[in-house]
Parts: structure tokens; sequence; C-alpha cells
């Protein structure tokens, strides 16, 4: 059962391994919200809000905060290492 710290750990390790980035789970926490900030202005009225898809189906912890998942699909995966890279530019 992974929690939203988790799941960002989690994360964090699948794209280091892939894309060697080397990156903290701060900054993959920061890129998440920004993809979810970003995901969350292209959903439509009757879609399922982007960030329930990490969490839709899988229950709840004890404390009633949802169980995340903590494997990326592909393109959550790119999207993440993207913006890691994209906020050490800045």
């Amino acid at each position: 059962m992974a929690t939203f710290e988790n799941a960002v750990a989690e994360w964090t390790d699948t794209i280091n391994a892939w894309y060697n980035l080397d990156a903290s789970t701060e900054e993959v926490t920061k890129a998440f919200n920004n993809l979810k900030e970003y995901r969350d202005a292209q959903d439509e009225p009757d879609d399922i809000p982007y960030v329930e898809t990490f969490f839709h189906g899988l229950g709840k912890l004890p404390s009633g905060d949802p169980i995340w998942r903590t494997m990326l699909d592909t393109v959550d995966r790119e999207m993440l290492a993207s913006l890691v890279e994209t906020a050490r530019r800045e």
C-alpha cells in the first residue's frame, strides 16, 4: 500500500534508472504537481480528473488517504523526467 510519498520515491527511482537524472524526490514531487496542474487544465468537465488515474480503484489506506500507484506508464514517466529537466534549466 503506497502513500503519495512512497509512490514519489518509486517514481524517482524509475526515472533515475531510465534517464540517469539523479533527480531528488523533491524535484519529482514538483514535476508531478506541475504535470497535474497542466493536465487538470486540459480535462473536459466530464473527464475523470488526471490525478485519479494514479489511485483510482486501489482503495484507501487506514488513514482514509488513497493508495497510490507506484508504476508509471511511458507517457507519465517521460513527462516527469522532462519536467525535472525543464525545472533545472529555469
